[in-house]
């Protein structure tokens, strides 16, 4: 992994966190629309291994190119790209993670920008920004809950953000703004999150390499699993985590370079998939994973440049799409994925 990779996960830079201490905060008077439709938290280039043509569309903050990219399959059918590197209208500086809603909205984590951007489409329709009214230090993942509630992992305030709307309406937060720790209501290093079905948030907060779990934005019932490590119950800078049908936690392990999978907080049924490397089965700083319908686990690849998607945890139907660069079917450094 090169410096750039290692900056993107702020493990060479000392990022000041966040997390202003948020109380729970009722519902707006109107319910908010277009809730998560995906899990989660991407020519020239290789093609992969093949793949079928069914199944979800795939998303990805391209992060070394700043843009996101959207394909159909592990063919790369309809690779579609939006944005450029810089901070202006229809530019990114350090994508990380993203999220679509039911309505197909684009929600994308500008972390360099310090902003929260979402498109109507991959045309950049209907663009606006989220950020300087949030006092955003650096947003590096977004995630969207079933009542439309949008949840920013404000990686460079340790804290995470839920807003109402793209105008930031009924801001609460979770965390201790620009302090850093690792009590209970602090965060060191969030960079990813997901919300189940009743409203419980998963955090990886990963420089205390660990996953939290409370049962809402007020921080009640604070749990935390992990410690650092490469063994049973240990994660090394964890990057990302998804849920699937049967509530089961997938965490992409990153620095060990594998995938988890825990039945529950107490950390029942681990089990690991991946080794170091560049073939199959293997990752090279695993960060973005979502799980689609079918339970399939779509893995952002980030050191290899790929997006990889499997049937289980033991591997089977290995495939995997990408190479590095700019072109069709390339990426540089892939980091956030989300399936529609």
């Amino acid at each position: 992994m090169d410096r750039r990779q290692f900056l993107q996960l702020g493990l060479l830079a000392p990022f000041a966190l966040l997390a202003g201490c948020g109380g729970g905060g009722g519902s707006p008077s109107s319910s908010p629309g277009g809730g998560s439709s995906g899990s989660g938290s991407g020519g020239s280039g290789s093609g992969g291994s093949g793949g079928s043509s069914s199944g979800p569309t795939i998303y990805v903050t391209d992060q070394g190119n700043g843009r996101v990219v959207k394909f159909n399959d592990f063919t790369g059918t309809g690779w579609t790209t939006y944005g450029s590197t810089g901070s202006s209208q229809g530019q990114f500086n350090l994508p990380g993670g993203l999220s679509v809603d039911t309505q197909g909205r684009i929600y994308i984590s500008d972390y360099q920008n310090a902003r929260l951007v979402r498109i109507n489409d991959m045309t950049g329709a209907g663009w606006v920004a989220l950020g300087s009214t949030l006092s955003l230090v650096g947003p590096y993942n977004v995630t969207l809950d079933s009542s439309g509630y949008i949840y920013i992992v404000d990686f460079g305030g340790q804290r995470i953000v839920r807003v109402y709307d793209m105008n930031g309406t009924g801001a609460v937060a979770l965390g201790q703004l620009n302090n850093p720790g690792s009590a209970v209501g602090q965060f060191h290093g969030p960079v990813a999150a997901v919300v189940d079905s009743t409203g419980h948030i998963y955090v990886v907060d990963s420089n205390n390499h660990r996953i939290v779990r409370v049962d809402n934005i007020s921080g009640l019932n604070w749990t935390t699993y992990g410690s650092q490590g490469n063994g049973q119950g240990q994660f090394n800078q964890p990057g990302g985590i998804a849920l699937d049908s049967s509530g089961r936690i997938y965490i992409s392990d990153t620095l060990n370079n594998r995938i988890v999978r825990i039945n529950d907080m107490t950390g029942a049924g681990w089990t690991v998939f991946g080794t170091p490397g560049t073939g199959v089965n293997q990752f090279q700083a695993p960060v973005g994973i979502a799980i689609d319908s079918q339970n399939r686990i779509y893995v952002a690849d980030n050191g290899n440049n790929r997006i990889v998607r499997i049937n289980d945890m033991t591997g089977t139907g290995w495939v995997s799409y990408g190479s590095q660069g700019s072109g069709v079917g390339n990426f540089i450094s892939p980091f956030g994925i989300a399936l529609h």
